[in-house]
């Protein structure tokens, strides 16, 4: 290469080197800048995090480059000359490249290669930091007496650098051993192989590594056993696990023969080396097992795996209540009868979008009401919220709504709370410029401007702004926690109004795929055996302020990672009381904790509503409310294989802050039937198939909601509730059905539907139903009628707004 070439390939490289030296500083810059706005140890965590990616991945570059482009030039040495082809004319004739060209090739693809695998260690960050802090449980695993901190923060570091290595050295002897083939140092004479001295010598070290990466592999392999990584963890898969030193002794002697052939030619020796290792690799994993027996057999007793898949899944205060009480002698306190889908598209209107729709205990005049939340976009960047009273329906049927100062629900459209512009939620913008007395960081100046334009890819900051503007980004409180703390697995927000003002809870998991002898579940599409809710985010609507907490009762992996972020995470001790009351059950958790006890030796029986037994998506979870009006439950039930009645019902809540899990098992005198049979039995009523038609003949229909279990000590109930709807968005409570053990009831209310299963009366027949919209109408005339004459206007609109509405015709609400 000409001196003009190199200066020139030099300027290229520089030039690559800068834009990407650029890029990092303006991300870690506007990220530094970005989490300044959270806390100072916000900024801190997120800066070490960037430098210990950084540093990742220079040390990978820089390992691999050097890895590929020494072996190149090892290859380089033994090249005598290389031809190439060309053409002048007609004529070919063949051209020999100078040392130079064939220099600068080697260091090429060896450069090259180094960029292709180099930049994966930066991927473990996660890996280095907790091997780094280091987790301790004070638990040993029973086969190999190792801590469990072991199996989490060690181990996975191990596989990923072994890994690493044997990918290199795979490579890197494909390469070259390519290579060789093709510049003649390894070649068939005569119909036997040959090989010069340094071609020899180079392949012979080569595969001296291979063998020690091999070596260390076969260490590893009781290790991984023990994390649930192997394809069947059983006693017959332990037992084998005798010949791994053996194995790794073979290795270490391969090694040694493969160096020894890389320095004198005793070919031989290295073929049987390699011949004796592939065939006791062969015998040990799959003639072995077999012969040692115990396949099928648990890895270990019952009780052991049982104690920890409660570790692993947060079971530890899980408690197991038989019920020895029968039928309910009342319906539920707080019953569930709307539903996230129905409140949904009541909720929405054409200028709106919803954002979520989740259930919570509001305080009403100094009582708990169970109703949902409903957050949706209002134009301008506004949230409103809407209350609707879950365990109630207007006369009519339709839903109620709470507004700020009334101490009863009225069926007029409106909100409780309303969050100006601009809001934090899950649909905002990619990044909003703010006014000076809002949140953002300052783009006063332009190499602020320019820094925070590329590393957001926002041209529209080297527009012209106004003095004092601020940019934000990151609006959605999911997507602000996950930059916050990339280390957990976040949920969807929920909406909670906290002193009067719409807070975003977000709940954060920590999952592990190596916790030691536990039950392996599928989720977010990847293989788990732990999942804990360890992380409580808090996310204002108003303002952004962000602040995450350890979770109450969080295991020794979620203090490891608290430690690591420098105060990011906050003690539970710091979770303000309201916030801590108002903390669901965690979701995810709950639905995965039913899917291990299904699976494990619990003997519940099978999960209601499961399509494909053996599925790997996890159960859906429904509600109920707590009959102290501490909050909403999630609920999952239980079948008895093959008798379509339920055996086990699961119960997750909150008491007091900390997560409370309860299992209520059933027998043959309190169970209730299966989801399905109760359906089939509800729709056999005679008033049921004359309801379904008396509201189809009036243009609407008929829609079932879910199947509701409430559990407690007092019995259980199993209730659902059906709506009618009409038009595009006028959904009404229609039928309410209920059982108890064998019991059936049904009604237009849960009052009557209980006084029906109660045989004191009759469900309503076909005709009913214009029966009931009269006498709602003369109801409503008479409240529109005593409002007129006390000259009270807003409520004789909302007595007008509710007689349209049960004569069916359409009310124009402006309310948002």
């Amino acid at each position: 290469m000409s001196r003009r070439g190199g200066r020139l390939t030099a300027a290229l490289v520089a030039l690559v080197a800068l834009l990407f030296a650029g890029r990092w500083l303006a991300g870690l810059l506007a990220d530094r800048w970005w989490a300044a706005q959270l806390s100072p140890a916000a900024a801190t965590f997120i800066t070490d995090w960037h430098v210990l990616r950084l540093t990742l991945a220079v040390t990978g570059l820089l390992i691999a480059g050097a890895w590929f482009v020494g072996h190149l030039l090892l290859v380089y040495r033994a090249v005598g000359s290389v031809q190439i082809r060309r053409n002048v004319a007609n004529l070919e004739f063949r051209e020999a490249l100078t040392p130079g060209v064939l220099l600068a090739i080697a260091v090429a693809i060896g450069a090259a290669l180094g960029l292709l695998v180099g930049t994966k260690p930066a991927e473990w960050w996660r890996e280095v930091a907790l091997a780094w802090q280091g987790v301790t449980y004070g638990v040993s695993d029973p086969l190999s007496q190792n801590d469990l901190g072991v199996y989490l923060a060690q181990l996975p570091l191990w596989r990923a650098a072994h890994s690493y290595l044997l990918l290199l050295v795979l490579l890197a002897l494909s390469v070259v051993f390519g290579l060789y083939l093709l510049v003649g140092a390894v070649r068939w004479i005569e119909g036997r192989p040959a090989i010069n001295t340094h071609a020899r010598a180079h392949l012979g070290w080569l595969l001296a590594g291979l063998a020690l990466t091999l070596l260390w592999g076969y260490l590893l392999e009781p290790y991984e056993l023990v994390a649930g990584l192997g394809d069947h963890p059983d006693q017959q898969a332990w037992r084998a696990t005798i010949v791994a030193p053996l194995l790794a002794g073979v290795a270490l002697a391969t090694a040694g023969l493969s160096a020894a052939w890389a320095v004198r030619p005793r070919h031989t020796l290295a073929a049987a080396g390699w011949i004796v290792l592939a065939s006791a690799s062969l015998v040990g994993h799959w003639m072995v097992p077999p012969a040692l027996g115990g396949a099928d057999e648990p890895i270990v007793p019952p009780k052991a795996r049982e104690r920890f898949d409660r570790m692993a899944y947060g079971l530890e205060a899980l408690r197991e209540v038989r019920l020895t009480q029968g039928a309910a002698t009342e319906p539920p306190a707080l019953p569930s009868l709307w539903n996230p889908a129905i409140v949904t598209r009541v909720a929405a209107s054409d200028s709106t979008s919803v954002l979520t729709a989740d259930p919570a205990m509001i305080v009403v005049q100094g009582r708990s009401r169970p109703m949902w939340l409903v957050a949706r976009t209002l134009t301008g960047g506004r949230v409103a919220v809407s209350a609707i009273a879950d365990d109630r329906a207007g006369p009519a049927g339709e839903p109620l709504f709470y507004q700020g100062g009334d101490s009863l629900p009225r069926p007029v459209p409106t909100s409780i709370l309303e969050v100006g512009a601009p809001a934090y939620h899950a649909e905002a913008p990619t990044y909003r410029i703010n006014r000076s007395d809002e949140p953002g960081v300052p783009v006063d100046d332009w190499p602020t401007r320019i820094l925070l334009a590329w590393a957001l890819q926002a041209g529209g900051l080297l527009g012209p702004l106004p003095q004092g503007s601020r940019v934000d980004w990151r609006l959605s409180p999911t997507e602000r926690v996950e930059q916050a703390a990339p280390f957990a697995q976040w949920s969807a927000p929920i909406p909670r109004i906290i002193d009067g003002n719409l807070v975003w809870l977000v709940d954060g998991y920590l999952s592990s795929n190596t916790f030691p002898l536990s039950s392996r579940l599928i989720w977010k599409q990847h293989r788990v055996g732990a999942l804990r809710a360890a992380f409580l985010a808090m996310v204002s609507a108003e303002t952004g302020a962000t602040r995450i907490f350890l979770r109450p009762g969080a295991d020794r992996l979620a203090e490891a990672w608290a430690a690591i972020s420098h105060g990011l995470v906050e003690p539970s001790g710091m979770i303000p009381e309201a916030v801590l009351r108002s903390a669901p059950y965690p979701s995810d958790l709950f639905r995965a904790q039913a899917r291990v006890l299904e699976r494990g030796d619990w003997h519940v029986g099978t999960l209601t509503d499961r399509p494909v037994p053996d599925a790997d998506e996890l159960p859906r979870a429904d509600l109920s409310w707590a009959p102290d009006s501490s909050g909403p439950q999630l609920t999952i039930t239980f079948e008895r294989p093959g008798e379509r009645r339920l055996n086990a019902v699961l119960v997750g809540a909150q008491d007091e802050g900390r997560d409370q899990v309860r299992l209520f098992r059933l027998d043959s005198v309190t169970t209730v039937p299966a989801r399905g049979t109760l359906e089939s039995r509800w729709s056999r009523f005679p008033s049921y198939d004359a309801l379904s038609d008396s509201i189809r003949e009036e243009g609407g229909q008929l829609e079932r909601g879910p199947v509701r279990v409430d559990a407690d000590a007092s019995g259980i109930v199993a209730y659902q509730a059906h709506f009618a709807r009409r038009g595009e968005r006028g959904m009404a409570l229609a039928w309410v059905s209920v059982a108890t053990d064998n019991r059936l009831g049904a009604g237009r209310s849960l009052k009557e539907a209980w006084s029906n299963l109660l045989g004191a009366s009759v469900p309503a027949i076909a005709g009913a139903t214009q029966v009931n919209r009269l006498d709602d109408a003369r109801r409503w005339m008479e409240r529109a009628d005593s409002a007129l004459r006390a000259a009270d206007w807003v409520e004789f609109g909302q007595a007008w707004d509710g007689l349209r509405r049960t004569l069916g015709l359409p009310v124009d609400s402006a309310a948002p």
